[in-house]
């Protein structure tokens, strides 16, 4: 759809609106006449520009999918030490969940996995997570940093662990670790709990 500046402006506003309404009331209970209503247009407005509340959800996931990687890809590039990659990597996870809790969501809700773009997302995420992490384990390796003798599933163990993590401490969208908590669950990941 060939859209002037002035619809396009109009297109981002409803995706910033719709990022409210389905982070206050979640994919299921979000109606087109909410995001109408709080974005201020009819809702025939809003079908000009959306045909549906999935392709608008889909806009909304997206947007935060590329924001949520420029943080991850920034952290992890403002060093070249692996220890502070995989640090600023995971806590990246965990201080995003609440800003960015519509695409932490769908890759955590299995009751939205009958979207087919979630799907898809979920698995291009996993993907690149575990890339991410293998890459940064294995310049850790190189550099002496770290001796782990099996990256690929070291790589695995740390991304369940920190699912885990997100699932217990952070059971819905809405809820934030403290800096202080964050860095405990940071040095258990990295350093497990025996004594050295």
């Amino acid at each position: 759809m060939g859209l002037t500046v002035k619809q396009r402006i109009k297109r981002e506003q409803i995706i910033e609106t719709a990022r409210s309404v389905f982070k206050k009331s979640a994919y299921k209970k979000t109606t087109m006449i909410d995001i109408a209503n709080a974005s201020g247009n009819a809702k025939s407005s809003i079908y000009y520009y959306f045909k549906s509340k999935e392709e608008i959800f889909k806009s909304v996931i997206l947007s935060e999918a590329i924001i949520y990687r420029n943080k991850v890809l920034s952290a992890i590039n403002k060093t070249n030490n692996p220890q502070e990659k995989l640090k600023s990597y995971i806590l990246i996870r965990l201080q995003t969940n609440k800003i960015l809790s519509n695409f932490h969501n769908a890759l955590r809700d299995p009751n939205l996995r009958h979207i087919k773009f979630v799907d898809k997302l979920k698995k291009l995420y996993d993907k690149e997570e575990y890339s991410i992490f293998r890459k940064i384990l294995q310049s850790g390796v190189d550099t002496g940093y770290f001796q782990i003798y099996d990256i690929k599933n070291a790589a695995v163990g740390i991304v369940m662990a920190m699912r885990g993590i997100e699932s217990t401490l952070l059971p819905n969208p809405h809820s934030t670790l403290s800096e202080e908590k964050a860095e405990g669950v940071l040095n258990i990941v990295l350093y497990g709990i025996v004594k050295r």
